[in-house]
């Protein structure tokens, strides 16, 4: 068995291991499970708090809220208060849940139910808008 010569044996390692560096990995990093918590966080806003609201500026301030978690069969699994900043958040595990916002008032304040799928490892984001009303 006849060997190569050193400079061609080098130049062939190199040749492999530049090879092996540039490889694509066979598991990408977005589909490995994360070790951060999972759950749901976000704002809670309330409007229109102002004269003229449009699309463009909706007019909303925060609002602080009570918010009552259930998974897809009703059940409570969770609650949580918004701040005076609007800001929330509440770790749950990966599944559907519905968002339940508490009424503000007799009718108003008030808000629709959100549904969010939580993922393993992720925090979902969402807004919940309550009306003011009118008058």
């Amino acid at each position: 068995m006849r060997l190569l010569p050193i400079g061609v044996r080098s130049l062939v390692w190199g040749l492999v291991l530049l090879l092996a560096a540039c490889s694509t990995p066979t598991t990408s990093p977005s589909t490995q499970p994360s070790d951060g918590p999972s759950g749901i966080s976000g704002v809670v806003l309330v409007g229109p708090d102002c004269r003229r609201p449009t699309e463009a500026s909706p007019c909303l301030v925060p609002y602080q809220a009570r918010l009552v978690i259930l998974d897809p069969d009703g059940r409570i699994v969770g609650e949580v208060t918004s701040g005076s900043d609007g800001r929330f958040h509440i770790e749950l595990p990966p599944g559907d849940y519905v968002i339940q916002p508490s009424p503000g008032g007799d009718p108003y304040p008030r808000a629709e139910a959100r549904s969010v799928t939580v993922v393993a490892g992720e925090m979902s984001e969402v807004e919940v808008d309550y009306e003011r009303g009118r008058g």
